[in-house]
């Protein structure tokens, strides 16, 4: 069909082939200037869109009067170019009827999505773009579309430290469907650019190392900044721009700005960051008010905020003073613990002068608010009753915003829940004054299996463990409860045995009941063992050599009111029976008969920290005495002439031991935390006719692993020396360790908690308490990793370097490397 062009309307956007014009059709002759009646409209071309909804979006209706070309027509095509979904636009004069005219809308639709790829860049880096970009089959492919995706791409890539990323996308017809297009993303990210310098300009008063350290993401490169990127992240950057300006208010200068800044590249690879700052005038606070305290004195509120005329004005210490302190030393705390839920402190600026500032400290008390209901949800394995007894806020309670906080630890430290997500959701009622309290936790694996296989020395060695941390003993007998092991009651069932054929075999079961009766947080724990440790000689022959060790022990703990209520008690009464048969000992004439060890040991400890695993902050004690009765006392053996069957038929001694922990975070939003240990351990005898028991030592050095020992000695570990090699002949008496210790979290993931760590560690341990120096210890240093899974517990390797020598030797232990299995230093 012949089409003559008559005249060209417009062209309204002009992006690639995009183009739109008015023709006439079939020789229809239309005369310039004149004004017709629409007398129908078609549409072509648009075979994926509802006709009648494109004419409505035209804005042209049958009736209307139009010249051709005219503003009518203008219009139409402007209405249909915003849709974007074509690329031509034609209206066609098909028929002419008088004054009538018949109009087509003859459009070309954008092409669709078919697929798209990528080039030039890794596997991981393609998946993280199909998320950010979310392109799907069946998107028109417009220039916004082209244009928005390559921003994005190219963002990504910078917050990566890639700011010569270069994107091009090309549209390719995909034959095998109509009108489709395949996109064709060619990515060249470029090198990766780190900061070299960041250099301030204008800071008088404010040193530079202070601001360097406010930008907690953006670093320059250096070992100074070993654990941070020298990437520079757009996000961040600007984040921290924010940061630099806090810390010249935290100095007084309320009206510090960044004036300017420049990024700009110094050689390949390296970019040098300068930032210009207008300090302003140092300010200070002058007369701080309180208004509307009724409830605490003036006085009181003083106490807290801690600011004093005078004091260098700091908005954020006042705002943490007034309601944002971390440990909850605030005044909005305050009257959150007893129950003014609907309070308000707001701190604001009376009057300025000069360099002074006056603040008015605005108190809202409003009404005590108790509470009405608390719920748990999230817990499809835990007991309800587990997780209730552990809740600091009960119904009838006084809302106390501490007593949530120490809820929220309370149930990290049971260990069944992540700790990331645990969480509160209070749902206050203003007209009743009471708040409902909705606890959120998300159940992860308790249980611990510890399968451990070789062979060595001509025979199989091999461990297998169960720990199971969320046992129902009252569910047992009930088949529907074993997904293995019936669970829920929050008790602690362990099974362990552990065997290298003949030389070594042992076995041990425990029980724990954390809460004995359901009443009392008062714990009761069970536990028998047995150990066998030979030469490897069959049990007929005269050569064999062996020791066997049997016992059972009873405990029972309480969690105390005071001091406070961070502290427990333990005491347990423990039985074990030694038997040896041509067991070496460096006891002289020790090696065949029977020792029994009756003891009560006692455990005062204290433990405030946030989480188990990784803790940022807190602290940790204990000490025990563990105690046999002195039974040479009640008997007439001459003990300094008894052979040593008779001397060590009962076992006696006092066993002294102190442990303690301090954690600190450091920097990184609590990643980086700083670890401070001490213990001391002390064995006394009751009688100096008996001396020492032949068992109970201290054995110190290495990886504090037992290592198929079973003699009673207990192991301690220290890096960088070899196991239990810093100790005297017989096992030592009296031992001391100190660590330093900074950790560094990787992974927070529950599943797969991953640290780091440095250490400076140092310990000695002694044979008597004459030859005690507590200074003169054996140091090291060092670095490990960490990982805790459920299933696994613990698991870590050490590589630490011993600066002293061992004894018996003169040089230095040197590298040592120690792998970690269930225990912490």
């Amino acid at each position: 069909m012949m089409k003559k062009c008559i005249a060209v309307l417009m062209a309204l956007l002009t992006y690639s082939t995009i183009h739109a014009q008015i023709s006439t059709i079939n020789d229809v002759e239309i005369i310039a200037g004149v004004e017709y009646e629409i007398g129908g409209i078609t549409v072509s071309g648009a075979d994926n869109l509802d006709k009648n909804v494109v004419i409505l979006l035209s804005g042209l209706t049958v009736g209307d009067k139009v010249s051709v070309p005219g503003g009518k027509l203008s219009t139409a095509v402007k209405n249909l170019w915003k849709q974007g979904l074509f690329s031509d636009i034609t209206i066609y004069v098909t028929e002419k009827q008088g004054s009538r005219i018949f109009l087509d809308l003859h459009l070309t639709e954008l092409p669709k999505l078919s697929k798209f790829y990528f080039t030039g860049i890794k596997k991981t880096w393609k998946d993280d773009l199909r998320e950010e970009l979310k392109l799907q089959r069946g998107n028109i492919v417009t220039e916004n579309l082209i244009i928005t995706s390559k921003n994005k791409i190219e963002r990504y890539f910078i917050e990566k430290g890639y700011r010569d990323v270069a994107v091009e996308i090309i549209q390719t017809p995909d034959t095998a469907i109509r009108n489709t297009v395949i996109l064709g993303i060619k990515v060249q990210a470029g090198n990766r650019v780190k900061i070299n310098d960041i250099v301030f300009h204008g800071n008088a008063n404010v040193p530079t190392k202070t601001l360097l350290k406010a930008m907690e993401e953006t670093k320059e490169r250096g070992v100074k900044n070993i654990f941070k990127s020298s990437k520079l992240r757009r996000s961040e950057y600007e984040s921290d721009k924010r940061g630099v300006i806090s810390a010249f208010n935290e100095a007084g200068y309320r009206d510090a700005r960044i004036v300017k800044d420049s990024i700009y590249s110094v050689q390949e690879g390296l970019i040098n960051v300068e930032i210009w700052v207008d300090e302003g005038i140092k300010y200070y606070f002058r007369n701080i008010t309180f208004v509307g305290n009724t409830k605490y004195s003036t006085e009181i509120l003083r106490r807290i905020l801690r600011l004093e005329k005078g004091d260098v004005f700091d908005s954020k210490l006042l705002n943490e003073r007034v309601s944002l302190d971390m440990n909850g030393n605030d005044i909005a705390t305050l009257y959150l613990d007893n129950g003014y839920l609907f309070s308000q402190v707001i701190p604001v600026e009376l009057a300025v002068s000069n360099d002074s500032i006056d603040i008015e400290i605005r108190i809202r008390e409003g009404r005590q608010a108790t509470v009405a209901n608390v719920t748990v949800t999230g817990n499809d394995r835990t007991n309800d009753h587990v997780i209730y007894r552990e809740l600091r806020t009960k119904p009838g309670d006084l809302f106390s915003k501490t007593q949530i906080q120490r809820t929220i630890r309370e149930l990290a430290q049971l260990g069944y829940f992540d700790q990331q997500q645990l969480n509160v959701t209070p749902k206050p009622n203003p007209e009743t004054g009471t708040v409902d309290l909705e606890y959120t936790v998300v159940e992860r694996s308790t249980s611990q299996l510890e399968l451990q296989g070789g062979w060595g020395g001509g025979t199989i060695i091999g461990t297998l463990g169960l720990n199971f941390n969320n046992f129902s003993a009252r569910n047992t007998f009930n088949g529907n409860a074993w997904r293995p092991l019936p669970s829920g009651d929050g008790q602690t069932i362990s099974l362990r045995a552990q065997s290298n054929g003949r030389q070594f075999q042992s076995y041990s079961l425990s029980f724990t009941e954390p809460w004995l009766g359901g009443k009392k947080p008062q714990s009761f724990t069970f536990s028998v063992y047995h150990n066998v440790q030979t030469n490897g000689v069959a049990q007929n022959d005269p050569r064999r050599q062996a020791l066997t060790i049997t016992g059972v022990n009873i405990g029972l703990g309480k969690r105390l009111k005071w001091p406070d209520d961070y502290f427990t008690l333990y005491q347990g009464l423990e039985f074990r029976r030694f038997n040896m048969s041509n067991y070496p000992t460096s006891f002289l004439n020790f090696n065949n008969g029977q020792s029994r060890n009756i003891n009560y040991r006692i455990v005062l400890a204290r433990n405030s920290t946030d989480v188990p695993i990784f803790p940022t902050k807190g602290s940790q004690f204990s000490g025990e005495l563990e105690v046999t009765p002195p039974f040479s006392y009640f008997s007439d053996l001459d003990y300094a002439n008894a052979d040593s069957e008779e001397k060590y038929a009962w076992i006696e001694y006092h066993k002294w031991k102190f442990n303690a922990d301090w954690f600190t975070p450091v920097a990184f939003k609590n990643k980086l935390v700083f670890r401070a240990h001490a213990e001391f351990g002390f064995l006394g005898a009751w009688n100096d006719a008996i001396g020492l028991p032949p068992f109970e030592r201290f054995y110190l050095g290495g990886d504090g692993l037992q290592n198929f020992v079973i003699d009673g000695r207990e192991v301690i570990g220290l890096r960088g020396y070899p196991n239990q090699t810093i100790t005297p002949l017989g096992g030592g008496a009296l031992y001391n360790k100190f660590i330093l210790e900074t950790r560094f979290l990787i992974s927070p993931n529950p599943n797969a908690q991953i640290f780091a760590l440095a250490f400076f560690e140092g310990g000695n341990n002694y044979n008597n308490f004459w030859r005690y120096r507590p200074f003169e210890l054996k140091r090291s240093a060092g670095v490990g990793l960490r990982i805790f899974m459920p299933m696994f517990g613990l698991l870590g390797i050490d590589l630490g370097y011993g600066f002293d020598n061992i004894p018996g030797t003169i040089r230095p232990s040197g590298w040592q490397t120690h792998f970690i299995i269930g225990q912490q230093f």
